[in-house]
């Protein structure tokens, strides 16, 4: 999640409450794209264990969040967590993170269209189709769609950026509560055919990363509210708080939604609505790759710029469609999201390091832990998912 441009927050500028604050742009930078694709994709691989690996997910992400909290309350102002690492490990730190969430946010984008395509291609009778290129044209269209956006001069107002984690969580609930993509079988785009039960709950957990990809939102949120030590981490608790009720009530109503599929106009009413909220994702998220992308450059480090170059634009929508070409096999949106999974354990453990390094005591005591976490589950799960 890429923070608004800013350098720096004016004492005079800074919130009432920063608490809720803090707790309000955490969650808004955890909940996203991902509550339409994680439920249903959780529930596949995870079969009875879902709420397990949803809450498993819940705890790494709120200790990821007061971790890099506490590191740039006293120490940096607002940015980004690639701004933020390079400031207290250098320049190379830096990239790396850019480098490797530029790369992971055009894997996500094409997983985002395969799972649009995949409900648009559901909503005939309510099964997920087996895994093939049936479903290709319509990611690329979607794709194409967001891109064309991103490239365009259009600006989505503001409101509507803050209102659309609202539509898709409400639209998740609904095709929560009525089961809709139906959870399913191995072998089609929402799950590998041949994984032992241990590996799909794996790669899971492993892919829940995506819909984490926000927890370092607090870079931004906790220099800007200026919160001292206890509101920092009230509003850090509040946040996830949050985003645990948000998740495990979407995990809830899938595990336990209607069993009689839902009538087929209101399929391909889900469907369509799944697949506007989803490309207008794309739109910002490419938009979003493309700034990345662009800090990589020695020549086009400019963090506050709006609107990226539209050749870049371009590029960064080429390399998704590349990604969706790849991914038209079984299991193909999970895989793709491993891409954002691994920039995000990338970014937290280098978040990590910089505790160790630069924090006192009791932040380096828990920078060391949650980097030994991190470390452990890539260990444990790179065996796991090595044959998918």
């Amino acid at each position: 999640m890429e923070p608004p441009a800013s350098s720096g927050t004016a004492a005079g500028d800074r919130p009432a409450h920063p608490g809720r604050t803090i707790a309000g742009q955490l969650a808004r930078g955890v909940l996203g794209a991902g509550l339409l694709v994680m439920p249903p994709v959780v529930a596949s691989l995870s079969g009875g264990d879902g709420l397990l690996v949803w809450t498993a997910h819940l705890l790494l992400g709120g200790t990821v969040a007061l971790v890099l909290a506490e590191l740039v309350r006293a120490r940096l102002g607002p940015a980004s967590l690639a701004a933020a690492v390079g400031s207290l490990l250098g320049v190379r730190a830096e990239r790396v993170v850019d480098g490797v969430f530029a790369v992971a946010f055009t894997a996500g984008q094409a997983a985002i269209a395969w799972f649009a395509a995949t409900a648009l291609l559901t909503a005939a009778d309510g099964t997920p189709p087996a895994a093939g290129t049936d479903g290709l044209p319509l990611a690329l269209g979607v794709l194409a769609v967001g891109v064309a956006g991103a490239l365009s001069p259009l600006e989505p107002p503001a409101a509507l950026l803050r209102w659309r984690p609202w539509a898709a969580g409400a639209l998740a609930l609904a095709c929560g509560v009525l089961l809709w993509p139906a959870v399913p079988e191995a072998g089609t785009a929402l799950a590998p055919a041949g994984l032992s039960d241990g590996s799909a709950r794996w790669l899971a957990l492993a892919a829940l990363f995506f819909a984490g990809v926000g927890w370092e939102s607090v870079t931004h949120a906790v220099p800007a509210a200026g919160a001292g030590a206890r509101r920092t981490a009230a509003g850090v608790a509040l946040g996830t708080a949050g985003v645990a009720v948000v998740s495990l009530g979407l995990a809830a109503a899938q595990a336990h939604g209607a069993r009689a599929p839902a009538p087929e106009p209101l399929r391909w009413g889900l469907a369509v609505a799944t697949a506007a909220v989803l490309a207008s994702y794309v739109l910002t998220n490419v938009r979003t790759a493309a700034r990345i992308a662009a800090r990589l450059h020695p020549a086009g480090r400019r963090s506050a710029a709006r609107r990226p170059a539209g050749a870049l634009v371009a590029g960064v929508g080429a390399v998704c469609c590349a990604f969706a070409w790849a991914g038209a096999r079984d299991g193909g949106v999970p895989l793709l999201l491993l891409g954002p999974a691994a920039a995000a354990v990338v970014g937290y453990a280098l978040g990590a390091v910089a505790a160790v390094r630069r924090g006192g005591a009791v932040l380096r005591c828990a920078g060391a832990l949650l980097l030994a976490v991190l470390v452990g589950l890539a260990v444990l799960a790179v065996p796991s998912l090595s044959g998918v």
